[in-house]
C-alpha cells in the first residue's frame, strides 16, 4: 500500500489547478459535513424520526441518502433563489436589515467590496456568499454546533405539539381511575398512561397522514436558502416561539380533555348527592364503574375531532416554525 502511494503522482496538474481543484474538493466536504448536521438535528429529536423504534443504523443511513441529494444541489445553486428568499420588500435591493443575524457581516463584506454604504442595498447581480473556510477545528465545531441546533429546533418544535397530547390523555386518565395501568413510553423514556399513548399514537399517525414528514423535511431543506450552508443562526425569536410552543402544547391538553374533565365533575357531583340521598349505597363500588365506562365513551367521541384538529395545526405550524427559524 506504501508503495502505490508514493507512486502517485500529480505531476500532469498544474500547481494553479491542482490547488483550485484541493480547494474546491475541501469546500464541498466542508458543506456535506455540515449539511449532514443540520439533518441529523431533526432526525435526531423528530417526531417518528427520532423514534427509538427505528434503529440508529436506518436513521443514518436517511441522513446519508438526504445530504447525499442536497449538497449538490446547494453547490450548484443559483443565487438568486436566496436573493429572491432575503429580499422581504422585494425592491430588488437587498439590506442589511433585511438578512438573519449571521448573514449581516458577510452582506457588509459585499456592499464595502461593491464601494456602497451599510445603508445601502445590493443588487442581484453583486450578491455572491462564498462557504465560510474555518480556519481552526474549533471554528469548524461551532459552525457544526449552530447547524445541529437549527434542525434541533425545527424537530423539536413539531414534537412538543405532538406531546402535548401525552399530556391530556394523562389527565383523562386521572379522572376516569386508569392513571395507574401506565405503560413505558420509549419515545420520552418515561411511563405514560394508556389514553395518553392512545392519543399520542393517534398525533404520530395524522402526523403522517397529513404528510408532515415531507413538509418537516422540505422545510429544512428550504432553510438553506435563507440560511446556507456555513451561516446558520437561531435567533432569539426562534427560542421564544418555542417557548410560546410549550404554553399552546398545554393548552391543547387542556382543550383536548377538558370535556371528558366536565362530565367527571358533574358526575361526581351526581354521585356525592346521590351518598347523601341514599346512605346504604356504596358510591365507591359504583362510581369508579361508571366514571370508567363513560370516559371511555366520551374518550370515542373526542377522537376524531381532536384528528381533524391536527390535520388542520400541524402543517400550519410548521410553516410558522420554518418562517421564525428563517428569521422571515
Amino acid at each position: 500500500m506504501d508503495a502505490l502511494l508514493s507512486n502517485l503522482r500529480f505531476d500532469f496538474v498544474p500547481g494553479s489547478e491542482l490547488a483550485y481543484l484541493l480547494q474546491g474538493a475541501t469546500g464541498a466536504f466542508i458543506a456535506f459535513v455540515l449539511i449532514v448536521t443540520r439533518i441529523s438535528g431533526l432526525v435526531v429529536i423528530g417526531p417518528v424520526f427520532g423514534h427509538p423504534a427505528i434503529p440508529v443504523q436506518i436513521r443514518v443511513l436517511l441522513v446519508l441518502a438526504m445530504s447525499l441529494v442536497i449538497t449538490p444541489a446547494l453547490l450548484m445553486r443559483d443565487h438568486a433563489r436566496t436573493f429572491a428568499a432575503l429580499d422581504r420588500n422585494q425592491d430588488r435591493l437587498l439590506t442589511i436589515d433585511e438578512v438573519p443575524h449571521s448573514l449581516a457581516v458577510p452582506i457588509a463584506g459585499l456592499l464595502k467590496r461593491a464601494g456602497k454604504g451599510e445603508g445601502d442595498g445590493l443588487a442581484a447581480d453583486e450578491f455572491f456568499l462564498t462557504l465560510p473556510a474555518p480556519a481552526t477545528l474549533i471554528e469548524f465545531a461551532g459552525l457544526a454546533l449552530v447547524e445541529f441546533a437549527v434542525g434541533i429546533a425545527l424537530g423539536l418544535g413539531v414534537l412538543i405539539v405532538v406531546a402535548g397530547l401525552q399530556m391530556a390523555g394523562g389527565l383523562i386518565d386521572q379522572q376516569i381511575g386508569m392513571s395507574l395501568g401506565n405503560v413505558f413510553n420509549p419515545q420520552f423514556q418515561t411511563e405514560s398512561s394508556l389514553s395518553g399513548e392512545l392519543i399520542y399514537q393517534l398525533g404520530l399517525a395524522i402526523f403522517l397522514i397529513a404528510g408532515g414528514h415531507h413538509l418537516v423535511i422540505s422545510g429544512l431543506v428550504n432553510t438553506f436558502e435563507t440560511m446556507p450552508v456555513g451561516y446558520a443562526w437561531v435567533s432569539p425569536t426562534a427560542i421564544e416561539f418555542l417557548s410560546g410552543l410549550v404554553h399552546q402544547s398545554l393548552v391543547l391538553a387542556v382543550q383536548v380533555s377538558a370535556p371528558i374533565m366536565g362530565t367527571m365533575a358533574v358526575i361526581g357531583m351526581a354521585m356525592g348527592f346521590l351518598g347523601h340521598t341514599i346512605p346504604q349505597l356504596n358510591v365507591l363500588v359504583v362510581g369508579f364503574p361508571v366514571r370508567t365506562l363513560m370516559g371511555l365513551f366520551l374518550l370515542g367521541l373526542i377522537l376524531p375531532a381532536v384528528a381533524e384538529a391536527l390535520a388542520r395545526i400541524i402543517p400550519g405550524g410548521i410553516e410558522q416554525l420554518q418562517r421564525v427559524l428563517t428569521g422571515l
